[in-house]
């Protein structure tokens, strides 16, 4: 376990794994003091900017991937820090982090969370990142605080959480767009004094840029922070509405997570909030079920179809032009069903709903991940796994299964 002496106002950039124990001293670790005693560890996805706050001297441990590099003149760190005084200065009370992937917005986040945390402020975190969500589970919004400053805003507690349904923001912009609204406006009910929202990496193309810009309109933050050069500019139509537009650099070496890196850092997460999850069972008539067409229809008698399918048709429903069944199906006579007024048919495979990822909750307040078990319409309930324990008003549905070991697959229906 080797040694690092850091000199008072020395900096270091220390990429994970790695396990650290402050020896000697004190240090600054994205805005939290660490002191002579205490350890923290850094993920293999992560690096960390360590500053020197007194003379002090670490224990890393460190394997093959680990490294340890001086903090340049050119890192962007201390910029950071400038800017994250001014906005406390500035009293500014919400916040919008924009920027690419893996250049930093979340390190930013963590900062700036923990600076107005220790100068008496009540802040939150909004994280508006689907794909790779630290405070809540994928597929989710959600908000954060903690009563003490932390080393990355995945140790935040949720205060409220809310389903979109998917890992990927296309097609779902409007949607996270108000539920972060919606997060926003909870978290002044809730007590919280600055917001400071996290958002995704999808600035690379027009629509990106156009679902930043939408949910800035909508927020209609104090200030904005854009990290990256290709967005440079980009932001600063915002200043005619008094917005304050801060634009940093992207430091130059930084972890870039792989597809596959990314897909674990989510398997985590579905495990942190699904493994050993309870058995609940669920009235289908006495919740609101949302996210299957199946769901959607108007139910319809099976009998009424049984000539013209073949297999064993257990549920079915309709919707204008649009025939869903729920069952074991092996053909059925199309042009029949459209004289009947059905221009589609979706058949929903008996079993096809094990293994999917949905969340429970009440309805407009926050929700909770889930893994349906069973649509069970003989008894007409569903068996679902969740750690949720109150009331349930809402059952949410996606379109991925989640597998034993918590990684993603999508279904077709």
């Amino acid at each position: 376990m080797p040694g690092l002496k850091l000199s008072r106002n020395e900096g270091v950039k220390l990429f994970g794994p790695m396990s650290v124990t402050v020896g000697r001293g004190c240090v600054d670790v994205h805005g939290k003091i660490t002191c002579a005693g205490e350890r923290f560890i850094i993920h293999r996805t992560r690096n960390y900017v360590v500053i020197a706050v007194e003379d002090s001297e670490l224990d890393v441990s460190m394997i093959d991937e680990s490294q340890i590099q001086a903090l340049e003149d050119t890192d962007p760190y201390r910029e950071k820090r400038v800017v994250i005084n001014d906005i406390l200065k500035n009293n500014y009370r919400k916040v919008v982090v924009v920027g690419c992937v893996d250049c930093g917005k979340t390190s930013f986040v963590t900062m700036t969370y923990n600076v107005l945390l220790s100068s008496g402020r009540r802040p939150v975190v909004i994280d508006g990142d689907v794909g790779q969500a630290d405070i809540g589970p994928p597929g989710f919004v959600s908000m954060g605080f903690s009563e003490a400053p932390v080393y990355w805003i995945n140790e935040l507690k949720p205060a409220m959480m809310r389903f979109i349904g998917d890992i990927k923001p296309h097609g779902y912009s409007s949607l996270i767009i108000h539920e972060i609204k919606k997060l926003a406006e909870a978290s002044s009910a809730k007590g919280f004094d600055s917001i400071i929202v996290d958002t995704d990496g999808w600035v690379k193309d027009e629509p990106g840029i156009n679902h930043k810009f939408s949910l800035i309109e909508e927020l209609k933050p104090d200030a904005i922070v854009v990290l990256g050069e290709d967005l440079k500019d980009i932001f600063k139509h915002f200043s005619k509405l008094g917005i304050r537009i801060y634009e940093l650099n992207v430091p130059k070496h930084r972890k870039t997570r792989s597809r596959e890196e990314r897909r674990m850092l989510r398997s985590y997460k579905y495990r942190e909030f699904l493994e050993n999850a309870g058995l609940v069972r669920l009235k289908m008539d006495g919740v609101l079920i949302q996210g299957c067409g199946l769901f959607h229809g108007v139910e319809i008698d099976a009998s009424s179809i049984g000539k013209l399918i073949e297999g064993k048709v257990i549920y079915a429903t309709k919707l204008p032009g649009q025939l869903n069944i729920y069952g074991s199906i092996k053909t059925y006579h199309g042009d029949e069903l459209k004289n009947m007024g059905f221009e589609k048919v979706k058949i929903y495979p008996t079993g096809f709903e094990k293994g999917l990822y949905c969340a429970v909750g009440l309805l407009g307040g926050s929700e909770y991940p889930c893994l349906i078990e069973k649509f069970d319409f003989e008894s007409r309930e569903v068996a679902l796994r969740t750690k949720y324990n109150s009331k349930i008003e809402v059952l949410k549905l996606s379109k991925i299964k989640l597998t034993q070991d918590f990684t993603e697959e999508y279904i077709e229906v």
